[in-house]
């Protein structure tokens, strides 16, 4: 079994090839002039993507030939996003409670089948067990 080495890209060429692929993105919006699409935010959103994928391509390459996108210089926290307050919050442990059970009352299953009388009675009456014959074998 051969140890080939496993061929190496130009990360050079693959970064700039895959730049001028990326830029479609800028253009993937068109300016139509709908009031519910701030143009300015998705150009911000679109921008923010391309510096990322730099930022990933700095990190492929293997031999430092690539820069680090400026934006990815200084640390300026989560994405730049100051963070909301709820959000220590949802951090939290979650704190278990025991679910309420529905109150349960016990349910009366009479025979009366509906009908305004109790079947027990009118059954008893008409096939008491010593004078019916019907349910003896």
């Amino acid at each position: 079994m051969s140890l080939d080495k496993i061929p190496e890209v130009d990360m050079l060429t693959v970064v700039r090839s895959a730049r001028i692929h990326r830029r479609t993105v800028l253009g993937f919006v068109p300016p139509i002039g709908l009031r519910i699409v701030d143009y300015g935010d998705v150009d911000r959103i679109d921008r923010f993507y391309l510096e990322c994928q730099d930022y990933r391509d700095y990190y492929r390459d293997p031999y430092d030939k690539i820069h680090k996108p400026l934006r990815f210089r200084q640390h300026l926290g989560k994405c730049g996003i100051k963070l909301d307050n709820s959000v220590q919050e949802l951090r939290q442990p979650i704190s278990w409670v025991p679910k309420r059970l529905p109150p349960l009352t016990p349910i009366n299953y009479k025979s009366n089948m509906n009908l305004g009388f109790n079947m027990e009675e009118v059954l008893r009456a008409q096939h008491a067990k010593k004078s019916c014959i019907a349910y003896k074998r």
